[in-house]
């Protein structure tokens, strides 16, 4: 069978137990209802699927799953999840599919549409004989852009309008935070995953070392083997912030973070115990921005001292570098470093 794997799904938990039941016999036919298989007969097979109720639904996400009953020494080839606008969808259309059909799963739908119906059924492969639950539905939630006070929801995640000149919209809180005060996870100047160690070893765009980038190079002393690309603004597909939030997201450039500072007011305060800088406009909208610290190597360093949040933009005096905006108790400042560390990143909404 030809597996359809898409971005829109990454599995979240696996839970490993199986259900047995004993004296059935084989079925031709396919489980399209999730009722037992067979009628009785000591020879006869129950393969029984179950689709759970979709849970944790956003505007793009939800949580989906299944399980399955089998009949003593009965094997699958796989069980999954398939889903789609219209009912009773198919492991011929969008699933997702996995061979430890042992356990009962979890797994959650990515960008989806918001304010849409969606029908999903939990399955299961025996040699070419598909085993279907019942249709469950869901509708995910409609987007909130814009509210009256200029606030708002996108992809489940709140912005906030300061009244800047230029409009951007901040967010409340850091990516991989669910609080203002949390401080999110940490990313190597446009890499989109968090990751255990924070060197040039471990850097995806270069060749082990600063002055051989593969990646954002303008100029070719720091290019490996002399390879420019004159990029200055990570990609979207580099954005640690559009990567893990969606399209309208992104990091903030430099100039987003200098309009930032320069046209709101800013002082060091302690927020539900966490250190670190309320900004707080002249419309009276605030954020916080939590001193999370920086990562380098494996080690998490001046975490409740030091805020480092990284800008989308390179350093083009020195492209091993890009530009951040940093605060301590005293002060705030911007500048370059290393791309390697491993910085936090607040958003920006457009």
């Amino acid at each position: 069978m030809r597996r359809i794997t898409t971005k829109a799904l990454s599995v979240l938990m696996l839970v490993a137990a199986v259900v047995f039941a004993a004296g059935c016999k084989p079925e031709d036919e396919p489980n399209n209802g999730g009722g037992n298989q067979g009628g009785g007969n000591e020879n006869e097979v129950t393969i029984k699927v179950t689709t759970d109720t979709p849970k944790d639904i956003t505007e793009t996400t939800a949580i989906c799953g299944g399980r399955v009953e089998v009949s003593q020494g009965v094997t699958l080839n796989e069980l999954g999840i398939c889903w789609s606008k219209n009912t009773n969808p198919t492991a011929n259309g969008e699933h997702y599919s996995t061979t430890n059909w042992t356990a009962p799963f979890q797994c959650a739908l990515m960008s989806l549409e918001p304010n849409t119906v969606y029908h999903v059924r939990a399955y299961a492969l025996r040699d070419s004989e598909y085993y279907y639950g019942e249709d469950k539905s869901f509708k995910t939630l409609e987007n909130n852009i814009g509210g009256g006070d200029g606030s708002g929801t996108y992809n489940g995640h709140d912005y906030i309008d300061l009244g800047l000149p230029s409009g951007t919209m901040w967010a409340t809180c850091n990516v991989g935070a669910d609080t203002p005060e949390g401080y999110g996870d940490y990313f190597a100047w446009g890499e989109t995953q968090p990751k255990t160690t924070y060197t040039w070893a471990t850097y995806q765009y270069c060749n082990g070392e600063d002055h051989k980038l593969t990646k954002y190079c303008n100029m070719a002393s720091y290019g490996n083997e002399g390879y420019t690309d004159n990029y200055t603004v990570l990609r979207s597909d580099d954005d640690a912030a559009t990567a893990n939030w969606g399209d309208r997201w992104s990091m903030p450039t430099d100039a987003q973070w200098q309009e930032l500072w320069a046209n709101t007011t800013n002082r060091w305060t302690t927020q539900n115990g966490i250190n670190g800088r309320l900004i707080t406009a002249t419309n009276g909208n605030s954020i916080f921005l939590p001193a999370g610290g920086y990562y380098w190597i494996e080690t998490l360093n001046r975490v409740g001292t030091d805020g480092n949040y990284w800008s989308s933009s390179l350093d083009t005096s020195g492209p091993n570098n890009a530009l951040y905006s940093k605060f301590y108790a005293g002060n705030h400042s911007s500048g370059p470093y290393d791309r390697s560390v491993g910085y936090t990143v607040r958003p920006v909404f457009h």
